[in-house]
């Protein structure tokens, strides 16, 4: 059912041929999908593997073939690459070998969607999930809504498609207002003013938490065979999304929690200074009434100094008495760092930069750059905190020291400037180490990033043969 998703998602990216981006393409229902997730004699398989997925339970080999018909054991490995193509492609759910001999697989959620409630032990499960994922992209590639007219013809065209690979589905349009809408995958509204009153779809707010624009366009990009950036105005819709999630979970714990902003600066300290840090220096920099707490202060240190400034402590005894701090970014901060509150910000702001310089295609425009200091100015902060002129310390200050280069765009008239990677930034880290810090910060593999992680593997590829 990948194909319908296909199909129809193509025609809602019709603003995207207007807006002078790479048109989605119309592919044919693949084999794959008649042969395998379509297949009777495999239907048990799928089944057992959404119940491994919705537990979150591991598989065999052995439990796989144990439900497969034997006339098919012969064949199976070839099935089995099939199949794994067709989790992936038609329903958001990669599986991976836990294990070198492969025998033990992990199924993981690509789009990040649970599927929880919606899906019973019935024959409609392909259906099901495959309908949810053509809405929500069409949601998104509409504008973040959908009238209920336009929805009912895409549902149509669905069912047409759906007929045609000899699916059959009870009452879509029920599984639709009723079922999705129950479990806050969509939300359902009168559009605003409007009389006699329509209808519209929206994404809910299970949606919102389980998965993102950006995996969503990704998603659509990977059945399409074409880059996520073909899609120029939805990739920058999506980007943006990702950006403000990125700079919330970055930030947020460290301008709330005084007890872990405490501890901050004399652990960038050590860390610039390339000292170990002991626990009894630590304790001396949190309150007396918080002292008994240590253990979870600490802990949250940790996922603060990991996720916003790509820091790892780790202790160096078996007591956990002394600590180094070793740089998982790559990045020294010479130059940017002083031992006060602002350098907090000053170099969590180089992170996210150039997180988002390689988002955006190894650059990123001043205009766009202006725009995510504005986004960034409306987080919730404390005043010594604040960088005085943030500005300045990105158009002065990290081009100065060489983290980032600033230049006219080539051919511009009039003219406007962008900033890059500097060299400094290009010595001390690389596109792999930041891409799968931008992973970690939002609980996803690396590899789901399928353009930015090749684009990664290339670099390292070219750097190893230098």
């Amino acid at each position: 059912m990948a194909s319908t998703q296909r199909s129809q998602c193509s025609e809602g990216s019709g603003r995207q041929e207007e807006e002078g981006s790479t048109t989605s393409q119309d592919m044919n229902v693949p084999q794959i999908l008649r042969s395998v997730l379509l297949n009777d004699k495999l239907h048990k398989l799928v089944s057992l593997l959404f119940q491994k997925y919705q537990k979150k339970e591991q598989i065999t080999m052995e439990e796989m073939l144990h439900v497969v018909d034997n006339d098919y054991h012969e064949r199976f490995p070839l099935i089995f690459r099939e199949l794994c193509e067709c989790m992936c492609l038609g329903l958001g759910i990669e599986m991976r070998a836990v294990d070198p001999s492969g025998q033990t697989y992990e199924l993981l959620p690509v789009l990040g969607l649970t599927y929880n409630g919606i899906l019973d032990e019935d024959d409609q499960i392909i259906a099901k999930v495959d309908l949810l994922i053509l809405i929500l992209s069409v949601i998104f590639i509409k504008g973040n809504r959908v009238s209920e007219d336009d929805l009912r013809k895409q549902v149509i065209k669905w069912e047409i498609l759906a007929q045609m690979e000899h699916i059959v589905f009870g009452d879509p349009w029920k599984f639709i207002t009723e079922d999705l809408v129950r479990e806050e995958y969509l939300g359902y509204q009168q559009v605003p003013n409007s009389d006699p009153a329509l209808h519209e779809f929206l994404w809910g707010p299970r949606t919102h938490d389980e998965t993102s624009k950006m995996k969503i366009l990704e998603h659509v990009a990977k059945l399409n065979r074409v880059d996520p950036r073909s899609y120029p105005h939805l990739y920058a819709e999506a980007l943006k999304e990702e950006n403000n999630v990125l700079l919330l979970q970055l930030l947020c714990r460290l301008y709330q929690d005084n007890k872990i902003a405490k501890l901050l600066p004399i652990l960038l300290f050590k860390y610039q200074e390339e000292e170990p840090i002991t626990k009894a220096e630590m304790l001396h920099h949190v309150q007396y009434n918080y002292q008994e707490h240590f253990p979870q202060i600490f802990k949250a240190v940790c996922e603060c100094m990991s996720l916003a400034f790509g820091i790892d402590i780790r202790e160096v005894d078996p007591p956990g008495q002394i600590y180094v701090l070793l740089p998982v970014l790559g990045l020294t901060y010479n130059g940017i760092l002083v031992e006060d509150y602002q350098s907090i910000s000053k170099i969590n702001l180089l992170v996210v930069i150039l997180i988002v310089i390689f988002l955006k295609g190894n650059r990123i425009s001043e205009e766009d750059a202006r725009e995510l200091l504005r986004t960034r100015g409306m987080l919730p902060q404390r005043e010594h905190f604040v960088i005085g002129d943030p500005w300045e310390f990105i158009r002065k200050d990290l081009v100065q020291v060489q983290y980032l280069e600033y230049r006219q765009v080539p051919n511009s008239n009039p003219a406007r400037y962008e900033f890059l990677w500097g060299p400094r930034a290009k010595a001390e880290t690389s596109k792999m180490k930041v891409l799968e810090h931008l992973a970690k910060v939002n609980k996803r593999d690396p590899r789901s990033y399928t353009h930015l992680y090749e684009e990664a593997l290339r670099e390292e590829s070219e750097a190893a043969h230098s």
